[in-house]
């Protein structure tokens, strides 16, 4: 007698048993977090010697340390604008900077920024960093590129406003130099002196030197070409005045030769150019702006580091992690002797 078997598979899903499943693993999630909690509950009951003695240890370490060890140390920052500055020689000079404060005796800090040993003794660090992040930097070159994308297809105004704002983003060659003294006396005098050490490297000196030169023999050219549109001036207004003088028809142009030709307004028009490069020159050269402060140093009267509170803070914190390792191990330690 054969045996039949009647095969009916089925590509239901007992969803049934799926939401079965689920709400088991999340009640055995919760009784898991549930015995965790009660295990971190009970453990501090049961190791309250262990618990006391390392919490109090724990609290007069951080006393002894924030009463009698830990220097108060006041903190100011300065932002340093300069166009000879990049991030990778501004954070090399201010890397040196740092090296030298961190020594035990501070010469090298006081030849480098020229400063009397007492001042230099009090300075503990210094950090920089860019006052514009590079990301700022990137999409202006990324808005750069989509100007000129909107200008061969004549693209909506809209994008190049955009562009335009953020290419004149101030301060993209400034940075941020902070300090960090055990007195707060120190810091008006270390301003002056942290821009002549930067005025003094190699890299930038020779830029500003060539940069006046530049500069002076600009403005004697521009001098001596106003000199002599002045006296083009002279000869048209002696032209015009004598040509008045003889009652004929007056004319915008005037005719200094058989062959030129000249408006005396573009005269007049060049002249206020090349007077008003002049004076940008002059002020270059008076204000030397090679190197602007756009925000000094401040002088703080409250120090920068943490209070006692919260050290003692962080101490009691530290304690408890501590004393839950010390009965975590010392778990494991009975354990691993078990397996003996």
């Amino acid at each position: 007698m054969e045996n039949q078997r009647s095969n009916t598979p089925s590509d239901e899903i007992d969803i049934g048993s799926v939401l079965s499943k689920i709400g088991d693993g999340i009640q055995s999630a919760w009784l898991g977090l549930m015995r965790f909690l009660a295990l971190v509950r009970r453990v501090p009951f049961e190791n309250k010697i262990s618990f006391i003695f390392i919490i109090v240890t724990s609290i007069a370490i951080g006393v002894l340390f924030s009463f009698y060890l830990r220097k108060n140390y006041y903190e100011s920052t300065m932002i340093l604008s300069s166009d000879y500055l990049n991030k990778r020689l501004a954070e090399s000079t201010v890397d040196k900077l740092a090296q030298l404060a961190g020594e035990p005796k501070k010469n090298g800090l006081t030849k480098a920024l020229n400063l009397k040993d007492t001042l230099a003794d009090n300075i503990i660090g210094f950090e920089v960093k860019p006052f514009i992040e590079e990301k700022d930097i990137v999409e202006i070159e990324v808005l750069k590129e989509q100007l000129r994308s909107a200008q061969a297809t004549s693209a909506n105004k809209e994008v190049i406003n955009q562009v335009i704002r953020q290419i004149e983003i101030e301060n993209r060659h400034a940075f941020e130099i902070t300090v960090r003294t055990l007195n707060p006396a120190v810091i008006p005098n270390l301003q002056e002196a942290i821009v002549n050490y930067f005025r003094t490297n190699p890299y930038i000196k020779k830029r500003i030197e060539i940069n006046r030169q530049i500069l002076v023999r600009e403005q004697v050219k521009l001098s001596s070409d106003i000199r002599k549109l002045d006296s083009l001036k002279k000869i048209m207004y002696a032209n015009y005045r004598s040509m008045a003088e003889q009652t004929r028809q007056g004319s915008n142009n005037v005719i200094l030769s058989d062959k030129a030709v000249t408006n005396p307004i573009d005269i007049y028009k060049q002249d206020q150019e090349l007077y008003a490069d002049l004076q940008d020159v002059e002020r270059k050269l008076y204000i030397q702006p090679d190197f602007e402060i756009v925000e000094g140093f401040t002088e703080f009267s409250e120090p920068a580091g943490a209070s006692v509170a919260k050290m003692l803070f962080y101490s009691l914190i530290i304690g408890i992690a501590i004393a839950y390792i010390d009965v975590a191990l010392r778990g494991f330690n009975r354990y691993l002797a078990n397996l003996k």
